[in-house]
């Protein structure tokens, strides 16, 4: 059967890895070989040790020094090629020699990947790829350049820039040229998993949208009494503000936040507020709550659109503040700024979690996402990797 590679070079906590987990294994049940390929393998140990498979660090070219990696302000999905590296010939260049030689050794027949811009430039016209992500990591492709994050904004770094520094390393490494800065992710496939109401790109999106891969939920009836589910990440500034709010609120609270130490933890718990060293059962913390609270991450915010929850997003880059953008747009929740938490308190959040017209339309997204369903996003992602690998 076929060698191929599954993962992910961009993105942290175990989103990225819980969507293409299922893709890996059901690759591997039909006897391929598949490797896995991760970003933050030591975030994904628990997971890996319940369902090892084989798996190698993503190489990481990107600077290590923040004022080096690129634009702070980014406009579009060409920006964020640039922080990976495609700003520079010496960023690029070893990031592209790094997977062309893991190319060389694991001899993949295909790759399906996530958010991974550098390796679909290194396998740009040698190896299949296909890309299945959330509506974020898969820009649409069909034009000269990406489109705007916002109407109002535009690449800070002019694409014919990239487009030079990607050809100059196609040219020292033998490689074909790419045309336009899109065309590396114009890919063999191109599947979308999320619901079409969260795709940031929904009017202009061409890609199939096949839906979640994981974390879709049934719907929930609401607890009787108020009740708190907190997902966040203790390196986030936003996290100590909200953690304070949540210490002085008097709503019940269950929170596990990714990093937090003994001591940290041991400074806000309070009577009603309990902290877990590791995550818990989606489905069970939620059926216990009656508002999430999390950065706005695709996985988080599909599980609690589907199971019914009013959702408080604290947003930490420009994917996340597009997601809690369209948790806006859709009357499910709201996003909060570290500025926006200065300000507030527990009174906010009090009246925030009693919302009655989010709570009410929280019920009605939750039905008509299972309305829409069954999804079966696994079954158009295997049929487009055998379609690949008859081809090849």
């Amino acid at each position: 059967m076929a060698r191929i590679l599954v993962g992910y070079e961009r993105g942290d906590n175990l989103g990225h890895y819980r969507r293409l987990a299922p893709v890996a294994e059901a690759l591997a049940a039909e006897g391929h070989q598949v490797t896995f390929f991760l970003r933050n393998p030591y975030d994904c140990r628990s997971q890996l040790t319940k369902n090892p498979m084989p798996f190698i660090q993503s190489p990481d070219l990107v600077p290590p020094n923040p004022v080096e990696r690129g634009p702070k302000k980014m406009g579009s999905y060409s920006d964020i090629m640039v922080y990976c590296g495609f700003g520079k010939i010496e960023t690029l260049f070893p990031a592209t020699l790094a997977w062309r030689t893991i190319f060389d050794q694991v001899r993949p027949d295909l790759i399906v990947c996530d958010h991974s811009p550098v390796i679909c430039f290194a396998a740009y016209g040698r190896i299949p790829v296909i890309q299945v992500g959330s509506g974020f990591t898969i820009p649409p492709a069909q034009d000269d350049i990406f489109p705007g994050f916002q109407p109002s904004k535009t690449a800070t770094v002019a694409p014919e820039e990239i487009v030079a520094v990607m050809n100059e390393v196609q040219t020292r490494l033998g490689g074909p040229k790419v045309p336009q800065v899109t065309a590396p992710l114009r890919t063999t496939g191109r599947l979308v998993c999320t619901l079409k109401g969260l795709d940031p790109y929904k009017d202009l999106r061409q890609d199939p949208v096949v839906g979640p891969t994981e974390g879709l939920q049934s719907p929930m009836p609401l607890p009787d009494k108020p009740a708190v589910f907190a997902y966040l990440g203790i390196e986030h500034r936003i996290t100590s503000k909200m953690l304070a709010v949540l210490k002085e609120s008097k709503l019940p609270v269950e929170a596990y936040v990714r990093g937090m130490t003994q001591a940290t933890a041991k400074k806000y718990t309070r009577p009603g507020l309990t902290f877990y060293k590791s995550p818990q059962p989606i489905d069970q913390v939620l059926a216990r709550a009656t508002m999430a609270i999390h950065h706005g991450g695709s996985g988080m915010s599909l599980a609690c659109c589907s199971a019914g929850r009013p959702q408080l997003a604290l947003p930490i880059h420009e994917e996340t503040l597009l997601n809690s953008q369209a948790l806006g747009r859709i009357g499910v929740g709201r996003s909060m700024s570290f500025k926006d938490l200065e300000s507030a308190g527990a009174e906010t959040l009090s009246e925030f979690e009693a919302d009655p017209r989010r709570r009410e339309r929280a019920a009605i997204i939750a039905q008509e996402i299972r309305d829409a369903g069954p999804f079966r996003p696994m079954d158009h992602i295997l049929q487009a990797c055998r379609a690949s690998l008859g081809n090849a």
